[in-house]
């Protein structure tokens, strides 16, 4: 049986605002126990997505003096979002975040997000 991505995905989904200030957002990050989420405006539509890895490139405008509080999610988002729908096979998803060269998906549409998938959910499934 090929799993498909409602099978692997992660269904507890926690969003963050766009205006979320980055040194929040990174404690968000800590308290929540993860390494990304989307960014969901307050009509409730997905907008972005943003990940440790936005806040590592984010240093370099803390290196010119722009604290932390003044950078918004907003600012280092990523705002092309990868959607996919419940029935796509775990291979087609590895497939299309390779080609993306992204680490995490989201389950559904831009209104309605079902779950995540993340690089580590699939590296799971070879063990």
């Amino acid at each position: 049986m090929t799993l498909q991505a409602k099978d692997i995905m992660e269904p507890r989904v926690v969003s963050v605002p766009p205006e979320m200030a980055l040194d929040q957002f990174e404690e968000f990050l800590t308290i929540q126990g993860i390494d990304g989420a989307p960014v969901q405006n307050p009509d409730g539509e997905i907008i972005g997505i943003v990940s440790k890895t936005d806040v590592i490139r984010a240093l370099r405008f803390q290196s010119r003096g722009i604290s932390g509080d003044r950078i918004t999610v907003a600012d280092i988002m990523t705002d092309d979002v990868v959607f996919v729908p419940p029935d796509l096979s775990s291979r087609e998803v590895a497939e299309l975040m390779i080609e993306n060269g992204i680490h995490r998906v989201l389950v559904g549409d831009r209104h309605h997000v079902r779950g995540i998938i993340t690089a580590f959910d699939l590296l799971r499934l070879v063990r």
